[in-house]
């Protein structure tokens, strides 16, 4: 009788606390949304995925305006204009995998980085029979696992000649922490409880407060549970392109802030922890941020908030990326850059 009765005391117990969150502080930690709001990004820019291991996508055919930026998506699922499926004569398909840096936050379609790489690299194949297509695959909320999973079940049967997978510092987030994916996944059975959010909540915060106070750092610990899944998305990567005989560049974007200079960048360390990971599977790192550094312009003048650039930003990144790509286009495309 007695354990039935602490039994029923433990429950009163965990039921009083959830509820008196409920009523006076909600964890607003990984808390399931109530209901969806219905705007152009959530509703038209991108939908739920059947493909294994990919939480959401974007619509094909879809068009919207956000922020003041149209936005098309052509039916192949990337940002941009239309495009066959089937490579043309003296085609080199590129297909980059993103976040909302790739994707082009608050850029026109022709203004996100992987369409600035398009034409760069057009200007300078231009007269040699060669042209170069580059599909923008970049997803507003993925991790890097997710654009891996992207790239395995929508971009390489699309048959590429090269791969970017891009890197900012919340890439190794294994938690769907982001808008869309709170819009878009089922909610775990333990997310609707506070108290069990409560718990999920103050683990991250030591994990935070115990790795150098800020986010970032917990994302790269290898004590924690994201930098490993990071890892793994790279191993993954390397397979399934390995497989192809297809090669990696991975473009390294930084976070801004509040800063206005770019010294002293606080995730320098990052950029190396990340260069080193993809170097040892053969991926080809292409460290956007001395490209910032060496402009002559301010944070202010590259970011449009703290973590994306805006016009000026994705178009210095693009160039310098048409640059990579040109100086090792036989290690990269198996065959030197095109010439008049």
């Amino acid at each position: 009788m007695f354990p039935l009765v602490t039994l029923g005391l433990f429950a009163a117990l965990v039921l009083v606390v959830e509820y008196s969150f409920a009523w006076f502080n909600p964890i607003k930690f990984r808390r399931p949304l109530e209901s969806v709001p219905e705007n152009t990004w959530t509703h038209t820019i991108h939908r739920k995925s059947t493909r294994p291991g990919v939480p959401y996508e974007l619509n094909p055919g879809a068009r919207g305006s956000l922020r003041g930026a149209d936005i098309s998506i052509n039916s192949l699922g990337a940002r941009g204009p239309e495009v066959p499926r089937e490579k043309g004569p003296g085609v080199v398909r590129i297909v980059s995998m993103g976040a909302s840096v790739g994707f082009g936050w608050t850029v026109k379609d022709d203004e996100s980085y992987p369409a600035r790489l398009e034409t760069h690299l057009n200007e300078r194949a231009a007269g040699t029979g060669t042209r170069y297509e580059v599909l923008n695959f970049g997803v507003g909320g993925y991790a890097t696992r997710d654009e891996v999973a992207a790239l395995e079940q929508i971009a390489l049967p699309l048959a590429p000649d090269l791969v970017i997978i891009d890197y900012h510092p919340n890439g190794p987030e294994a938690e769907p922490i982001q808008p869309l994916h709170k819009v878009f996944r089922d909610a775990a059975w333990w997310e609707h409880w506070n108290i069990l959010r409560g718990f999920a909540a103050a683990r991250r915060e030591w994990g935070v407060r115990t790795h150098g106070g800020h986010q970032y750092f917990w994302l790269h610990s290898a004590a924690g549970p994201h930098w490993p899944e990071f890892l793994k998305a790279y191993d993954k990567a390397k397979r399934l392109c390995d497989e192809r005989g297809l090669k990696v560049v991975i473009a390294g974007f930084p976070s801004y802030g509040q800063r206005v200079e770019w010294d002293p960048y606080p995730f320098e360390a990052l950029i190396s922890q990340v260069r080193d990971a993809a170097e040892a599977r053969g991926f080809l790192f292409v460290d956007i941020l001395p490209i910032y550094r060496h402009s002559g312009l301010k944070i202010p003048d590259i970011a449009v908030d703290d973590e994306h650039p805006g016009k000026v930003g994705l178009d210095l990144a693009g160039a310098e990326l048409a640059r990579v790509i040109w100086e090792n286009h036989e290690r990269l495309l198996g065959r030197a850059a095109p010439t008049k």
